[in-house]
């Protein structure tokens, strides 16, 4: 574990794909609309990003932590090495939002249109009749003091004046009115933020002031979950309680806009303590978020309709449980239709040849079909085993209900293990046929959503094979009875038991098969890459000859080409209308190729801290299927950034143009 190795830093390479992300903003292949909507993405992104990562660096800081990283930087040289990059970034953004505008524009799409005329009046509409009686204007005074602003909520500086004498105020707008307005009018398309229109009518707020200027802002707060669980009886009730701390954490950014002035902005830091470093001058609209909401009649503006599919093979009634057994069923979403996932749990709900059903749940939609279905099952007496993650993050009160609801409905609802986060994704269904029980397992790479199987891309893996089911029913024995996990057969490796340790030992065969001039040969398609120990395997293996290629959609601590340490390791990131989320492993082993999949990214969370599943894939067929899906990725020319030392360039097109998004959209599984 030398500690000389290059590693990127983690929230650097964070930020790297945050801008690769708002970089699609500015592809003129992607719909108009469709590019407003990534410069959403990178708000949003950014949001989390200092809710989070940032707050955890400043909490370091603040404990006097002065540890340096694996990059070389302790907490307070990543906090300035982070604000340097963001802030620049955020200016691209409002550069590249400006730009769109003017493009929506030649659309007859205006923004934060000047209210004059008829737009005027229906402006005044909107305030009079939906804003007006909501909102709670505070006039700062001795008998009111400067209020508490929760997380992320815009709020209106306002300088007034009365009888000679000047005022501040504040109006924290909130957060159950609607952000935008769209006007249709004499071929328009107006789009009205709720900030700009009080702005307008401030003088019908405060009725006997003269009002001076007004100026906007947002408060970013500290929204780590932190939840101590030693101790805890029970963990439902301590994860409700700590909900609401969420929106009180400290403040970690400040965004302004441009027009403040200094006086104002010493003003606020006196008042809501915060640094000068957290400030961020916004050139344009705070808080681009609102761009997810825009809507238009007009097709162009978005990508092309696209309908997943099913392989002609599948059927959809009760005899789809014969077709597993026929056949192991791989699907790529959301090329193929998550919806028969769906349709298996709605079917063993039914069926009355299932005696039980068992499920992992880390994240699902609030229309969930599956949910209903398992509190159907349950009903009607079977036996309907949930391990549910209540700790998934921005997801833990929305899990906190489910977990209610099936409880109500007579599942046995459990929370996993403490100290560990459940992120492996795994249904078996139990069902006797002709006296003899049969386990059908799902192992997946993505969670059970239907809403986000839209738009993630993930595998799915459907069998009856005898001994994957047998492991898939140790991994819920594990899960809810603390049992040890031991398997004859070993298709399935656990996280923190023994994922790690094989992975290394797959790359180990590589580097031994290299080292007896044997070809060696790695394919890694995962979200993130910073385990140090799995990053210096690689260094190591490639070293000893080995071909590394990686397919690293996001944060990379893996520094590339550097002669005689990882001049044999390629890594590209692939950003385009869907997010790459499987994992897929490919090892060469000597000519008798190895394809695993896997929930696990490549980081210390999921290996040390999690229970991530990685699983072997043995049918022929399905390792063709997975063996195509990888050359897609390594060829695609359209949407893939290559990282060279610690910095990404866009691959230019050489050739004949491949988006591997669009050919599988035409030609899935």
């Amino acid at each position: 574990m030398n500690n000389d190795y290059p590693f990127i830093n983690r929230e650097i390479s964070t930020l790297s794909f945050n801008q690769r992300v708002l970089y699609e903003a500015k592809d003129k292949d992607v719909p108009l609309f469709e590019r407003l909507k990534f410069v959403a993405i990178f708000s949003s992104n950014c949001d989390e990003f200092y809710m989070i990562r940032v707050a955890g660096l400043k909490d370091q800081v603040e404990a006097g932590y002065d540890k340096k990283d694996r990059s070389g930087l302790t907490p307070k040289e990543q906090l300035g090495k982070v604000s340097l990059l963001a802030h620049k970034l955020v200016v691209e953004q409002q550069n590249i939002f400006r730009f769109l505008v003017e493009e929506c524009s030649m659309e007859n799409v205006i923004f934060s249109p000047k209210l004059e005329g008829d737009l005027y009046d229906i402006a005044e509409s909107i305030f009079n009749d939906e804003i007006l009686a909501v909102i709670s204007p505070v006039t700062l005074s001795p008998a009111n003091p400067f209020p508490f602003i929760y997380n992320n909520r815009l709020t209106v500086f306002v300088e007034m004046e009365r009888e000679g004498k000047h005022y501040d105020a504040l109006v924290i707008i909130p957060e159950n009115l609607k952000r935008i307005y769209q006007i249709n009018l004499n071929g328009y398309n107006y789009i009205m933020t709720i900030e700009q229109i009080i702005k307008q009518f401030l003088d019908k707020i405060f009725l006997g002031f003269e009002i001076r200027d007004s100026y906007m802002f947002r408060l970013t707060r500290n929204a780590d979950l932190t939840v101590a669980e030693e101790g805890a009886e029970d963990l439902l009730k301590l994860i409700e309680s700590q909900l609401s701390k969420r929106k009180k954490g400290n403040v970690v950014r400040v965004e302004v806009d441009q027009e403040m002035p200094d006086k104002v902005r010493n003003f606020l830091m006196k008042n809501i303590s915060f640094e000068k470093d957290d400030i961020f001058v916004v050139d344009g609209i705070i808080d681009l978020t609102f761009l997810f909401n825009i809507k238009s009649n007009k097709g162009s503006f978005y990508y092309k309709p696209f309908l997943p599919k099913l392989p002609k093979d599948i059927p959809l009634d009760s005899s789809l449980f014969d077709r597993i057994k026929e056949k192991d069923i791989i699907l790529y979403r959301p090329y193929n239709d998550f919806r028969l996932i769906a349709r298996l749990v709605e079917l063993a709900a039914n069926d009355k040849d299932v005696l039980a059903i068992k499920m992992t749940l880390y994240r699902a939609d609030r229309d969930s079909s599956i949910i209903s279905s398992l509190i159907t099952a349950a009903g009607k007496g079977k036996q309907v085993s949930i391990v549910i993650e209540l700790k998934a993050r921005f997801d833990e009160e929305k899990n906190v209900e489910w977990a209610k609801k099936m409880e109500e409905a007579g599942c046995v609802v459990t929370y996993g293990i403490m100290g560990l986060k459940i992120h492996a994704k795994n249904l078996l269904i139990v069902r006797k046929e002709q006296g003899k029980i049969v386990r059908y397992s799902h192992i997946a790479t993505g969670n059970y959503n239907e809403n986000t199987a839209r738009l993630y891309t993930d595998i799915d893996y459907l069998t009856s094979d005898e001994d994957v089911g047998r492991e898939t029913g140790q991994l819920f024995n594990f899960l809810t009875g603390y049992t040890d996990f031991i398997s004859d057969k070993q298709r399935l490796s656990l996280a923190p038991a023994d994922l790690r340790n094989t992975i290394l030992s797959l790359i180990d065969n590589e580097i031994k098969n290299a080292g007896n001039k044997i070809k060696g040969k790695i394919i890694i398609k995962i979200n993130s890459l910073i385990d140090k120990k799995l990053i210096v395997k690689l260094y190591e293996a490639s070293q000893a000859g080995v071909k590394i290629d990686m397919i690293v959609r996001g944060i990379c601590g893996t520094t590339p080409g550097i002669k005689g340490l990882s001049d044999n390791i390629k890594v590209r990131s692939i950003v385009g209308r869907f997010l790459e989320h499987p994992r897929i492993l490919y090892f060469y082993n000597g000519g008798n190729e190895r394809f695993f999949i896997s929930t696990a990214d490549w980081m210390e969370r999921n290996m040390d801290h999690r229970v991530e599943s990685l699983f072997e894939i043995v049918e022929k067929t399905s390792k063709e299927k997975l063996r195509k899906l990888l050359e897609y990725n390594l060829r695609d020319n359209c949407k893939t950034w290559e990282l060279v030392g610690t910095s990404y360039n866009k691959v230019k097109t050489k050739g004949k143009r491949f988006n591997q998004q669009e050919y599988l959209m035409d030609n899935p599984f």
